[in-house]
């Protein structure tokens, strides 16, 4: 009997032991699968970044000038009309006599500036029909840009400029610093050349012209265009990251960068016809359309 309980005792315990180790088996069983199980990732959704902001979003576009229509330093009273629905923008600086020239709209938005060379003079000034626009003062990073379309009509045997900028107040930086200016800092000058072809020179002011002295520019020759031809145009002016004055002008697909020897206050721009001979032949006439300002 004896022997007969001790061997369901053993057995028993074998049981036991068994059950054990299955267990212990099934326990490392399923650690084991949880541990090698790869982790889940993680979605990320990023929102994409303006890499090309509006480049147009700080730019200010001029209608009217805040000059009164003669433009800056004109005494005398206007001596030519601009008309009612001018197709050009910019104010009208008319200093000549409605006689010899004057502004006139025509056909396909264009619009005509038609001067005459001679005798008569307004304020002590050439022959002049332009319009013009507010002044930008100087800063850092500012300029205004001139766009339009432009095509020149007539030419007499004189130069005629159809863009320019003219620089106002102190001289704070460069040449004659300290000085007071008085004239423009670039002039963008056509001219009759062989072939019935037009010249174009920029006259760019190395010795400013002050209140105190008289002055000198470099003449540039730039691009060489056809009569009665339609030319895109850019001419950029105002101060750069040094708050140094420069002029860009592009016209067609030739393009020129000019940092100029003289810094002064304000700058602005004017476009249409000033100056012709007054011998020969004494008339121009050039003409713009689509043209706007707007401001950086």
């Amino acid at each position: 009997m004896q022997l007969l309980y001790l061997k369901m005792k053993n057995r028993l315990l074998l049981i036991q032991l068994s059950l054990m180790i299955s267990l212990v088996a099934l326990t490392l069983a399923c650690t084991t699968d949880s541990e090698n199980e790869p982790e889940k990732e993680e979605t990320i959704i990023e929102t994409p970044k303006d890499e090309n902001p509006n480049p147009n979003a700080n730019q200010n576009c001029d209608i009217v000038s805040d000059f009164p229509n003669l433009g800056p330093g004109a005494t005398q009273s206007q001596s030519c009309n601009d008309v009612s629905n001018p197709n050009n923008q910019g104010t009208l600086d008319c200093r000549t006599d409605s006689t010899v020239g004057g502004y006139e709209n025509s056909d396909n938005n264009w619009g005509n500036y038609k001067i005459t060379g001679g005798e008569i003079r307004y304020d002590g000034t050439r022959t002049r029909v332009e319009r013009f626009f507010k002044t930008i003062s100087q800063g850092t990073s500012k300029k205004t840009i001139l766009t339009g379309t432009l095509k020149i009509v007539d030419l007499s045997d004189g130069e005629t400029c159809i863009i320019q900028s003219h620089a106002g107040g102190d001289i704070i930086k460069g040449e004659e610093v300290g000085s007071t200016n008085r004239s423009a800092q670039f002039l963008l000058y056509a001219s009759k050349t062989s072939g019935n072809k037009i010249k174009l020179v920029n006259h760019v002011t190395i010795n400013p012209y002050t209140t105190e002295t008289g002055g000198a520019r470099d003449r540039q020759e730039f691009k060489t265009l056809d009569f009665n031809k339609e030319y895109i145009f850019t001419y950029e002016t105002g101060y750069d990251a040094d708050g140094t004055a420069f002029s860009k002008i592009k016209i067609g697909d030739t393009e020129t960068y000019i940092e100029h020897n003289h810094t002064t206050e304000r700058v602005y721009t004017r476009y249409g016809a000033y100056g012709t001979s007054d011998t020969g032949d004494v008339t121009a006439h050039v003409a713009f359309k689509a043209v706007s300002l707007c401001r950086d």
